[in-house]
Order: C-alpha cells, then structure tokens, then sequence
C-alpha cells in the first residue's frame, strides 16, 4: 500500500541535526508529520551553517528519520557579493518607496509581474552563499515526479527558483515579514504564479496582499503546529543553569534581530522598580551581539530540547522582541504551557495572537515595556486569567489536527489541477 503514495518534496535553505531557525523547524515538523500520507523528499542545499562553508553537509542523499533528505552542492561565487547587491537592489527600492507611498498595490493589481532590473537580480541571488544550481537544475528535469513541491521561507534561492521553475507545483509557504527583500521584482513572479500560498497568519497574508495586489495566488491560512520535548527533571535543570524561582525568559538566537532592545528595557525595569525577578536568555549567541554583565541577565546558551521544555514551564513570563515574525513558533509554545507572554507591538502578527487569544500583551516602546511587564509579574489573578486562554488558541487554530488535514487538501488539490495540465 505504502507504494501507492504520492510523493511530495519540500526544498528549504538548510535541514539537517543541529540546525535552529523558525523556517527550518517549520519544514521539518510538516515534514515528518505527512510521512503517513505521502512519500517524502527534502531538497536543500549542503548549507549547514551561514559563514562557515567548512562544516557543510556532503553532497548526495542520505535518510534522517525516515525521511529522504537530496543535498546539493552549493557553488555561489560571493566574491563580488556587495557589488551584485547594489546593482540588483534598484527595483527593490523603487517598489518599497511606492509602498511606502501606498501606491504599490493599485500599481501591482495593474502590474502584477515586474520585470524591472530582473537580470540584475538573478546574478545577486546566484551570489547567494546557499546557491546551488544544481538543485535548480534537478527540479527542472524533475518536477513532474512530485505531486507537489513545497517551497518554505521565500527569500532565500531554494525557494525563489524553485517557484520559477515550477509554479503549478508549488504550494509556497512564505514565513513573510515585513522586510525590504520582500520587493525584488523577482517575487512578484513567485507570489502571482504558484498554485497556493500557505500563509502562517492573517497578518501575514494581508502583508503580501498589500504588496502583490489582487493578483496574488490563491492562498489560504495553514500555519503549523509546534512539538515539545518531554521536560528534563526540573531540579537537574535549575541547579545546571543556576535558574533562579521566577523569571521572565526568552528563548532563541541570541541575535540583535530578535533581541532588539529587551535587554536594555530590562534592566530599566530591574532598576527603576527594585523587583529581583530576572531575564533568562536561552539559545545560541551570535557572534554579532555583545550582552551586558548584568546581575538581572542570565544568559544559559544553547541547551537541550528537554531542558527548553523545562525551562519553559517553569517561567512567569515569557518574552518575543522580535519584530519580525509570520507566525511566532515560541509564542504559540509559551501558550500551550499557559505562560502569558509579553511581545513586540511593531510586530502585526504577534499583536493578532494578542487580540484573538487573551493570552498575551504586546508593548510599544520601551516605557510601555516596563510597565505591561509590571502588571504581567505583580497582577496573579491576570497571569491566571491569561493562561487558561493560551492552550484553547493554541489547539484551535494551529492544533495537528487542524494543520495537516488542511495542507493535505492542498496538497491533493495542487496534484489533481498539475495532472490536467
């Protein structure tokens, strides 16, 4: 029976053990949850880590979980890097001031397919340092094998060729923010012709209506659901860690992008409100931040998926600064744990989750940082209130049991529509 399966493919810029991004956790988790359903393939590049072409994967396939993983070697000649950038960004800058100026969309809906300094761009994106050809190449001769391909993350050359070469296969899902990339004349062909977008939020879709116009493919809110590890012993954990009884916590890449000011408004409040609770600071650190020695910041590294889990359910509050987010896959687990979370007012998709779960507050400058955080760590009954509403949002709306069944309609649809062609 298992032979009878369709097979779908998903193509991403990294995959593999050890690798930590939203994107990349995303493919992954729909990944492994469609191996009852269908034959699955991953087509990434042998990128492991940015910067550090020493530690690639090797080329070639190879199974992780059951799951067939196709590495292509990635060949981008990045030494004319800057240059190809200036060059292929003229367009970019045109479409982002017309929307800024809010005349994009009645613009696009006229002109959904940009052309303009087209040529430029594909020799920046071909500089790309996850660029390989080769992948390129393979699903252009290979396309119809798949029911569907599933491009995730749509910024980076897996994705952008691959919707090129194969659009009426192609069920992309964006993980959008509200980012200068997201005005290459390049994306206008993406995110008009490919058969279906699966858009993590509301928010995230009406970002790329404003921008695509009303010619934007067919799309629909799928999102994903989030997995979570079995919880180290508690004790094992706080003693390793020195964690101290309440604290508000934030977890991921220790990076300025999704740091932006929370630890400077931090210590604001540590200082002007006398509390001792301090910030703990989980996940990798970044080369590019330098953080303060500060009695209030404890910073434990990376740690394990059993120790997060931990750490995660014994935190008074959680915290996402990020500005940048199509879905917020920490969000979603500090709600499925019942920790209220405090986030980023600059953030549309993060103050969505606020208003449609009670389960969250978002702040909108660094005053208003210190003293929603003041209400969240002193008011009980509020934090009580809040945290019985974040597990119903949760299962509601990004439950397995609501994702899947809805990318797999797509996915058959995506097949039956590429069959009549």
């Amino acid at each position: 029976m298992s032979d009878m399966k369709k097979t779908i493919a998903f193509t991403i810029f990294r995959y593999g053990e050890g690798i930590f991004g939203g994107a990349e956790a995303h493919c992954r988790m729909l990944a492994e949850r469609l191996t009852p359903y269908y034959r699955i393939e991953i087509l990434p590049p042998t990128l492991r880590h940015p910067g550090c072409p020493e530690q690639d994967f090797p080329e070639g396939e190879s199974l992780e979980n059951g799951i067939l993983v196709r590495r292509f070697r990635t060949e981008a000649d990045t030494t004319h890097y800057n240059e190809l950038r200036r060059a292929g960004n003229r367009a970019r800058r045109l479409r982002y001031r017309l929307d800024q100026l809010r005349l994009l969309t009645p613009l696009a809906s006229l002109h959904p397919v940009w052309h303009l300094n087209e040529e430029a761009e594909r020799h920046f994106f071909a500089c790309h340092e996850e660029y390989a050809p080769s992948l390129v190449e393979y699903v252009r001769r290979h396309k119809q094998e798949y029911a569907a391909i599933i491009p995730v993350c749509f910024y980076y050359t897996s994705t952008l060729f691959t919707a090129i070469e194969a659009p009426g296969k192609c069920i992309l899902i964006p993980t959008a923010h509200p980012q200068k990339q997201l005005y290459f004349s390049l994306f206008t062909q993406v995110f008009t012709r490919v058969a279906h977008i699966a858009f993590n939020t509301a928010a995230e879709r009406r970002l790329c209506q404003r921008v695509f116009g009303r010619h934007l493919s067919p799309s629909s809110i799928v999102g994903v659901g989030i997995e979570q590890e079995k919880p180290a012993p508690w004790s094992a954990v706080r003693e390793r860690y020195h964690l101290p009884e309440r604290y508000v916590l934030y977890v991921g890449r220790l990076h300025p992008l999704k740091l932006c000011n929370v630890v400077s408004d931090f210590i604001r409040y540590h200082e002007e409100s006398g509390d001792a609770t301090k910030l703990v600071l989980v996940g990798p650190v970044s080369p590019e931040i330098t953080l303060p020695d500060h009695p209030a910041i404890l910073t434990t590294g990376a740690v394990s998926e059993a120790e997060k889990s931990a750490i995660i359910r014994h935190a008074t509050v959680m915290v996402n600064p990020s500005k940048m987010e199509s879905l917020s896959l920490l969000l979603l687990e500090a709600l499925e744990n019942r920790i209220p979370m405090l986030v980023n007012g600059e953030c549309e998709v993060m103050k969505d989750h606020c208003r449609l779960s009670g389960a969250a507050l978002w702040y909108d400058n660094s005053r208003d940082f210190c003293e929603k955080l003041r209400r969240l760590l002193t008011d009980e009954k509020l934090r009580s209130e809040m945290s019985e509403k974040g597990p119903t949002y949760v299962h509601e709306n990004y439950g397995w049991e609501v994702v899947i069944p809805k990318l797999r309609t797509l996915i058959e649809e995506v097949a039956a529509s590429s069959q009549d062609r």
